[in-house]
C-alpha cells in the first residue's frame, strides 16, 4: 500500500516524530508492507537528516502546492493579483497532466509530473498531524494542497491536529468543503474540536485521541518506572527553548520570557545542584527557518560565569530516536517546544512545561502538569523560579501522575488505528485507480 503524508516539515524534529508515529500506527494496522510518500517543504534537506537507507520505507518529495503555484511575499497588488490569474491556470493545467500538450509543458517539470502521479496513484492520503491550521499563518499553500487531493479523488484524512479558531473570511469559505470531503478528523483537544463544530457536516467523523506522537511511548519502560520508584539521579536537565513571535509584549515580552528561564537555569545549577543542556526539536539545520540554539545562547550568555560552567548548550540536529535517547538521560525536562515535552514523556522523563499556545496548555492538564505550568506570556522569573522549587520538591509525585497519563495518552493515541480500520478496509482493491470515477467533474468545478 501506499501511503501519502502531505504537509510535513521534517526539518522540525517534532515534526518528523509525528510522521514517524503516524508510520507506526499505520503498520499496527497493515502491517511493514507500507510505502510512504511523504511531501514536504524542503524535502531535499529533509532526505539528507533522514536518508533512504536509514528509512527505505519513506520517499520524500516536494510538497505540490509549494511547487506548482505562487504565493505573495510583498504588497504589490498588481502582482499578487497575476499570482491568482497564474494558480487558476495551474487548476486548469492540471487537467492535462501527463498529455505533453503546451499546458503540460508549461507549468509542470519533469519532478512536478513524477510526484503529481505518485499522489494520484496513492492508495490513502493523510494531511499530517500539527498546528499549521491556525490563523497565525496564512492557510493558501495548505488549501491548495487540499484541493490538489480533490482534483485526484482524494479523501483526506486529518491527523491529530490542533487547529482554529477560524475567523478570516478565506478561511471560513474555503475549508467546509475541504473539512466535508474528509472521512476522519482527528483533534487532539476539545477545544479544536469546538472551533471546527459549525465548519463541519457530519461532527460525528471528528475524534479528539491524544498527540500521536504519544504512540512512540516506550510502554514497558514506563512501567517498569512506575514499579521502581524514583530511578537513580544522573544529575542532569535538558531545558528547550523557542524564539515566539507573537509572545504579549513583543520584544518585552521575550525579554521576561528569556530571563526567566536564565533564572531556571541559575536555580537549577546553584540550588539543585544539576547540569544544564539546552537542547530542542528545531535547530542544527541551517536551512530551516528556526534555531532554538540561538535563543539558549543568548540565555547561557547573560549567565554568571560560575553558573555557566555548569551549562552547555547543544546546538546540534537529531533526529526523533536520538532526542528521545537523550532525555533518557536526564532527570527531568523545562520544556517550551511541545513535542519535547511528549518525546521526554514518552522515555519516563518527566517535564516541567512552557506553554506558548494553548496545545501546550491542553497536554499538561492531561498529564497532571497543569499547576506548575508556565504561560510564555506572563511567565516571570519570580514565577518560574517558585514553580521550579515546587515541581523539585515534589517530582516523585509529578513523576508517577504524568507516566500513568502517559499510559493512558499512548492507548488514546494507538485508538486512531481503530478509527482508520474501517476506512482502509473499505478501500478498493485496486486502490487510487478506483477513486477516479468523479475526478472529471472534480476538474470542472475547481479548475
Amino acid at each position: 500500500m501506499k501511503v501519502v503524508v502531505e504537509n510535513t516539515v521534517c526539518l522540525n524534529t517534532g515534526d518528523a516524530a509525528i510522521l514517524f508515529a503516524i508510520r507506526h500506527i499505520l503498520k499496527s494496522i497493515l502491517g511493514e508492507k507500507v510505502e510512504f510518500l511523504v511531501f514536504d517543504s524542503q524535502p531535499e534537506v529533509a532526505a539528507r537528516l533522514y536518508p533512504k537507507e536509514q528509512y527505505p520505507d519513506i520517499e520524500l518529495r516536494k510538497l505540490p502546492s509549494e511547487s506548482i503555484f505562487k504565493y505573495k511575499y510583498d504588497d504589490n497588488t498588481v502582482k499578487n493579483a497575476l499570482k491568482q490569474v497564474y494558480n487558476q491556470a495551474v487548476f486548469h493545467a492540471l487537467r492535462h497532466l501527463g498529455s505533453g500538450n503546451y499546458l503540460d509543458r508549461r507549468f509542470f517539470s519533469d519532478e512536478d509530473r513524477k510526484s503529481l502521479a505518485l499522489y494520484k496513484d496513492a492508495d490513502l492520503v493523510i494531511t499530517t498531524g500539527g498546528t499549521y491550521l491556525v490563523e497565525n499563518y496564512s492557510l493558501e499553500r495548505r488549501i491548495n494542497q487540499f484541493k490538489l487531493g480533490e482534483m485526484f479523488g482524494k479523501k483526506t484524512i486529518f491527523f491529530t491536529q490542533s487547529l482554529g479558531p477560524f475567523e478570516k473570511p478565506y478561511n471560513l469559505r474555503m475549508l467546509p468543503p475541504i473539512f466535508a470531503r474528509s472521512p476522519l478528523i482527528l483533534l487532539r483537544d476539545a477545544r479544536s474540536r469546538d472551533h471546527i463544530l459549525d465548519l463541519v457536516d457530519d461532527p460525528s467523523k471528528c475524534h479528539v485521541v491524544a498527540d500521536s506522537v504519544f504512540a512512540l511511548a516506550e510502554v514497558e519502560r514506563i512501567k517498569a518506572l512506575l514499579m521502581i520508584g524514583r530511578p537513580a539521579p544522573t544529575g542532569r536537565v535538558g531545558i528547550s527553548v523557542r524564539h515566539w513571535h507573537y509572545v504579549k509584549g513583543g520584544d518585552g515580552g521575550m525579554g521576561r520570557y528569556i530571563d526567566s528561564v536564565r533564572e531556571v537555569a541559575t536555580k537549577l545549577v546553584r540550588d539543585h545542584g544539576k547540569k544544564v543542556t539546552f537542547i530542542s526539536t528545531c535547530q542544527g539545520v541551517p536551512e530551516y527557518a528556526h534555531d532554538d540554539s540561538k535563543t539558549a545562547n543568548l540565555i547561557v550568555s547573560g549567565l554568571a560565569p560560575e553558573i555557566a560552567e555548569h551549562v552547555s548548550v547543544d546546538a546540534s540536529f537529531h533526529t526523533p530516536e536520538h532526542l528521545m535517547a537523550t532525555a533518557r538521560g536526564l532527570d527531568f525536562v523545562v520544556a517550551t517546544r511541545m513535542h519535547m515535552m511528549i518525546m521526554s514523556l514518552c522515555v519516563g522523563t518527566p517535564v516541567l512545561p512552557i506553554a506558548y499556545e494553548f496545545k501546550t496548555k491542553e497536554v499538561a492538564k492531561r498529564v497532571g502538569v497543569d499547576e506548575v505550568l508556565l504561560d510564555i506570556d506572563t511567565v516571570t522569573p519570580e514565577e518560574a523560579s517558585g514553580k521550579l522549587d515546587r515541581f523539585v520538591a515534589n517530582l516523585d509525585h509529578y513523576r508517577e501522575t504524568s507516566l500513568k497519563a502517559v499510559l493512558e495518552e499512548h492507548a488514546s493515541a494507538m485508538s486512531a488505528a481503530d478509527l482508520l480500520r474501517p476506512l482502509l478496509a473499505n478501500l478498493p482493491a485496486n486502490g487510487a485507480h478506483s477513486l477516479r470515477k468523479d475526478v472529471e467533474q472534480d476538474f470542472a468545478r475547481l479548475a
